[in-house]
């Protein structure tokens, strides 16, 4: 009868306590790799998202110059919003008038609304749109290209509040404003802050 060979007397059995943390090591790379792919993969899907929204807001936008033959003025000019903050105010009259009848939104969906700053005319929220990192979209209309708006947005990285000056864009090789016929959108991107290379709009930057 043939006898199975038995393991030597004093033969190591299982890992040692180097190569469990080498297991460990190698295991908290990849965890860190894959962390940051996905981390990249969620802010270019974040990126694509915003951009879709910029051209639905820009195709809603046409339909209301259609209609009432101008854009949506970027500033407020009645006393009914005079008790409102100096932040975020172009896009929050951009609301304002796509939200009122018989616009409706027209066609735009409530859950891109929020209240980033807190503000409030007549007892009713003053309501922005915002990108996918739910910071307030900026927009000028071309008769305020030029005007300079406050807009509060969170930091992409600390989350801290940032307060910007920020103004309508020039075209980079004819130095005119950018879409100098029409407005313009501008997001804070990633970053959350406006004026870095990042931020996305509904016309080119380059």
């Amino acid at each position: 009868m043939k006898l199975r060979n038995l393991p030597r007397r004093g033969a190591q059995a299982g890992f040692t306590l180097v190569e469990i943390l080498a297991v460990i090591v190698i295991l908290s790379i990849l965890m860190g790799v894959l962390v940051f792919s996905l981390g990249n993969a969620q802010g270019t899907a974040n990126e694509k998202l915003t951009e879709a929204r910029l051209t639905a807001i820009s195709a809603a936008l046409g339909t209301y110059e259609g209609d009432m033959g101008d854009y949506p003025i970027s500033h407020f000019s009645d006393v009914t919003t005079s008790s409102a903050s100096a932040t975020n105010q172009g896009i929050e009259a951009l609301v304002q008038a796509l939200w009122k009848e018989p616009m409706l939104g027209l066609g735009l969906s409530d859950d891109i609304l929020l209240n980033t700053d807190g503000d409030r005319a007549n007892n009713e929220p003053l309501l922005e749109i915002v990108d996918m990192w739910d910071n307030p979209i900026a927009y000028f209309h071309r008769t305020d290209y030029g005007q300079h708006q406050t807009y509060v947005t969170q930091d992409g990285e600390t989350g801290e509040d940032v307060e910007s000056d920020v103004v309508a864009r020039r075209h980079p090789v004819t130095d005119r404003w950018a879409n100098h016929q029409k407005f313009q959108l501008i997001s804070a991107g990633l970053d959350g802050r406006f004026g870095t290379d990042d931020d996305l709009c509904n016309f080119k930057t380059e």
